[in-house]
């Protein structure tokens, strides 16, 4: 058992695991089994999408998670593995932005529904679905120009200040905004702050966000592949100009949405790398 410990220790060690607040990190495991426990969550070790002998988990880190080291431990049958993540703090760009003042304070009329759709969503994003939908890598939903980063620190009209939980891509015009991976559509609704909204569940704690959307072409309960179109881009919610705001929660957590694709893309061999055997 000692020298089985050993090799898993080994194995993790060279990881040299370090993180940054906002990014969601993929680590590859030597099996498909247990739980990882990390401050107040359990989460499950999922199979490897390509090299089902391995296990992958995917950790939320937090935007706000300060600096320096957070340990975890891997459960595993026969097995209780400590284990640490060093999170880093992100060269995060900052912004000023004017909006209409209603949508940085929203009458009284509209607390209700701000609450509403915030436990909503919530809910959403709670849900951890024992499936996995998606068996490839993940695509960009719009092909366009990034207008706004991940996690750029934001003043809203000079007061509101909060960061910018998703990627923006230009989209002046009415365009076909496609499903970035296969999925179920969980929610398809006009809302408060981000307008015309598309949530899919991809499975396994994993979704994907699509706002100030103009058109729905889809439907809550409907199954959508990679690169279906779901919608076109459009200017509700709060907004500067017509765009697509793309995101990615993990666990319930905000992610860096192309940062966490880069990741998940990593995991399928390439055309130059040797080929490996689906077990």
């Amino acid at each position: 058992m000692r020298l089985l410990i050993g090799l898993f220790m080994g194995f993790v060690t060279l990881w040299g695991i370090d993180g940054y607040n906002g990014k969601s990190l993929i680590v590859t495991l030597p099996s498909p089994s247990g739980i990882i426990s990390m401050n107040d969550l359990n989460i499950s070790v999922l199979s490897h999408p390509y090299d089902r002998t391995k296990g992958i988990v995917i950790l939320p880190i937090d935007y706000y998670t300060p600096s320096g080291e957070v340990n975890l431990t891997w459960v595993s049958p026969g097995k209780i593995i400590p284990l640490s993540v060093n999170v880093l703090n992100a060269p995060y760009p900052t912004e000023t932005l004017s909006v209409d003042p209603e949508k940085v304070s929203p009458p009284p009329e509209m607390l209700e529904r701000i609450a509403t759709e915030k436990a909503q969503a919530e809910a959403i994003y709670g849900h951890f679905t024992p499936i996995r939908y998606w068996n490839s890598p993940f695509i960009k939903p719009l092909d366009t120009f990034i207008t706004s980063e991940y996690g750029s620190a934001r003043t809203y009209n000079g007061s509101l200040k909060s960061y910018h939980g998703g990627v923006d891509f230009r989209a002046r015009t009415p365009i076909p905004i496609l499903a970035a991976n296969d999925g179920i559509v969980v929610l398809a609704q006009e809302r408060y702050y981000s307008g015309g909204t598309i949530i899919i569940d991809h499975g396994e704690g994993l979704y994907t966000c699509y706002f100030h959307l103009s058109r729905f072409d889809v439907n809550v309960g409907d199954y959508v592949k990679q690169a279906q179109p779901i919608a076109l881009s459009g200017a509700s919610g709060r907004i500067t100009g017509p765009h697509l705001h793309f995101g990615m929660m993990v666990h319930g957590i905000q992610a860096d949405p192309l940062d966490l694709i880069s990741q998940i893309d990593n995991l399928f061999p390439k055309e130059s790398d040797e080929p490996l055997t689906l077990r």
